[in-house]
C-alpha cells in the first residue's frame, strides 16, 4: 500500500519474511519475471524449444552463427544465455559474438538524452536516405571500437549513391547504343577488372570472417569508386557517339551486379533496385549466392598498376607543362620492359589523347622529359616548351631522392640493424638502395639531355 516492493516466490513466503503485512492490501506484480532472466531463454524459445523441444525450427536454428552485443551486458545476458544453452540443450547458443562499440559524438562523448548529443535516426533518413545512414555508421566502426558519429559520414554516404546511380545511367545509356558487330575479343578494362574484382573478394572474405565490416565496407567503397567508376568505365567506354560492343556491354553488367552484391549487406536498398533495373531478374539480390572467389592473374593487375599509373604521370605533365587535352601528342618511350605496355598501349593513346607511341633507346631532343620509375617518356608537342620549368621539377625530384638514398644507406651502415634484422627486411632496404639509385641515373639523364 506504501509502494514498497517485496520479493517472495509465494504469498505464503512473503508474510512468513513479513508477519507485519498481514491484513495489508498487497498486488502482485502483473510483470513476475525479470528481464535478464527470461532473456536467458532468448536463443531457445524464439523457436519453442522448451515449450515444444525437437521441433523443426530449434533443430535447424540452434546454435546459431553470431550474437551481436553490446560489451556492457555480457554478465547480464551473454554469459546466462550460455549458461542456459549448457543446461537445457547441452550446447552453447551460439559460435562468435561479436561486440560493438559504445556509440559516441564527434567529442568523443556517449550519446545521451541528458546531454542532447543522440541524433534523430528518423531526421537523418529523411535528409540523407536509409542506405546513406547504414553507410555513415558503417563506415565509422571500426571492430570492437568506439564510434564516434558524425553526420558527415551519411553525407558521404549519400555522395556514395549518387555515384552509383550516376554509374548505373551510364551503363544503361550503353545498352541503348550497343553496336551490331560481333563481340569483341577480350579487352584489357575486362581482363584488369575481372582480376581486381577477385582480388578484392578474396580480401572482403577474410574481413568477413574476421568481423571487421568496416574495413570491409571501405575497401567495397574504394572498388566501386576508384577502380570500377573512375577507372574501369573510362577504360572500356567507346570514343564519342561510338556504339558499345555487345561483349564489353555484357562484362560491365556482370561486374555492376557483383559489385551490388558485395555492397548489398550495407546498402540494401539502392542495389536491389540497381541489381533488377541492370536486368530482367525473377529472384531477388538479398537471396543470392556468392560466387566462388578465383585467385586473381597478378601480372595482369600488375598491367593495371602500370596504366593508372601512366596516365596519372602524363595527364600531370600534360597541365604542368599547359598542354592542352584536346591537342594530341607524340609519346617516345625508353624502357627495358617495352613489352609491358604493348596490353595498355591502347587505352593509354585514348586516355592521354596520344596520336603516336614510339620506343626507343635514346632521349628525343625538344620534347617534354618524364621520368617514371625507372622509365623515360619523351612528350613531342605544338606547343611552346618551357624547359625551365622541367628542370626545376627534375632537381626538386633529384633532391628528394639524394635524402631518401642517405636515410637508406645510413640504415644498411648500422651493424647492429643488419646483425638483427631479418633477413627480408635487409632485402628489402637493399632493394630501396637500387630503386633510387635507377631513378637518380634516370633523371640525371633527363637533366643531361635538356641542358
Amino acid at each position: 500500500t506504501n509502494g514498497t516492493c517485496y520479493v517472495a516466490e509465494t504469498l505464503e513466503q512473503l508474510l512468513g519474511k513479513h508477519p507485519e503485512l498481514n491484513g495489508a492490501e498487497l498486488t502482485q506484480d502483473l510483470d513476475v519475471m525479470d528481464t535478464w532472466f527470461s532473456s536467458w531463454l532468448w536463443p531457445i524459445e524464439v523457436f519453442k524449444g522448451i515449450t515444444q523441444p525437437g521441433n523443426r525450427d530449434i533443430n535447424y536454428y540452434y546454435p546459431t552463427s553470431v550474437l551481436v552485443t553490446g560489451q556492457d551486458i555480457i554478465f547480464f545476458w551473454v554469459a546466462r544465455m550460455i549458461m542456459a544453452g549448457m543446461e537445457y540443450k547441452q550446447e552453447r547458443p551460439f559460435h562468435d559474438v561479436y561486440f560493438t562499440g559504445m556509440v559516441r559524438d564527434k567529442q568523443g562523448r556517449k550519446m545521451s538524452k541528458s546531454l542532447g548529443n543522440s541524433p534523430d535516426l528518423l531526421d537523418l533518413i529523411d535528409r540523407f536516405g536509409a542506405d546513406a545512414v547504414r553507410f555513415g555508421i558503417m563506415i565509422s566502426s571500426p571492430a570492437g571500437n568506439d564510434l564516434l558519429f558524425d553526420e558527415s559520414s551519411c553525407e558521404q554516404g549519400r555522395n556514395f549513391n549518387n555515384k552509383v546511380w550516376n554509374a548505373l545511367k551510364l551503363v544503361k545509356n550503353w545498352e541503348a547504343r550497343l553496336g551490331t558487330e560481333e563481340p569483341a575479343m577480350e579487352h584489357f578494362a575486362v581482363d584488369w577488372f575481372r582480376q581486381r574484382l577477385n582480388e578484392v573478394k578474396a580480401e572482403i572474405e577474410v574481413l568477413y570472417k574476421d568481423f571487421r565490416l568496416s574495413e570491409a565496407l571501405k575497401k567495397i567503397y574504394s572498388l566501386i569508386w576508384d577502380d570500377f567508376c573512375s577507372w574501369y568505365l573510362e577504360w572500356a567506354k567507346p570514343g564519342f557517339e561510338m556504339p558499345v560492343n555487345p561483349g564489353i556491354y555484357q562484362h560491365t553488367v556482370r561486374f555492376f551486379t557483383e559489385l551490388m552484391q558485395l555492397l548489398h549487406p550495407f546498402m540494401p536498398f539502392i542495389t536491389e533496385e540497381i541489381y533488377h533495373l541492370l536486368d530482367d531478374r525473377q529472384e531477388d539480390l538479398v537471396i543470392t549466392q556468392f560466387e566462388t572467389v578465383a585467385a586473381p592473374d597478378t601480372n595482369i593487375l600488375q598491367q593495371g598498376e602500370l596504366l593508372k599509373s601512366v596516365i596519372t604521370t602524363l595527364r600531370d605533365a600534360r597541365v604542368k607543362n599547359n598542354i592542352k587535352s584536346k591537342e594530341p601528342v607524340k609519346l617516345f618511350i625508353v624502357s627495358d620492359n617495352a613489352d609491358a605496355y604493348s596490353e595498355i598501349q591502347d587505352i593509354l593513346v585514348k586516355q592521354v589523347n596520344i596520336n603516336g607511341i614510339s620506343h626507343v633507346n635514346e632521349s628525343v631532343a625538344n620534347t617534354i622529359s618524364i621520368v617514371h620509375g625507372t622509365d623515360k617518356f619523351y612528350i613531342e608537342t605544338e606547343s611552346v616548351i618551357d624547359n625551365t620549368a622541367q628542370i626545376a621539377e627534375l632537381r626538386k625530384e633529384l633532391d628528394y631522392l639524394n635524402g631518401f638514398l642517405v636515410s637508406v644507406e645510413k640504415k644498411l651502415g648500422n651493424e647492429k640493424f643488419v646483425a638483427n634484422a631479418k633477413p627480408e627486411v635487409i632485402a628489402l632496404e637493399q632493394q630501396k638502395r637500387a630503386d633510387a639509385l635507377a631513378k637518380m641515373k634516370a633523371i640525371e639523364d633527363s637533366l643531361a639531355s635538356l641542358g
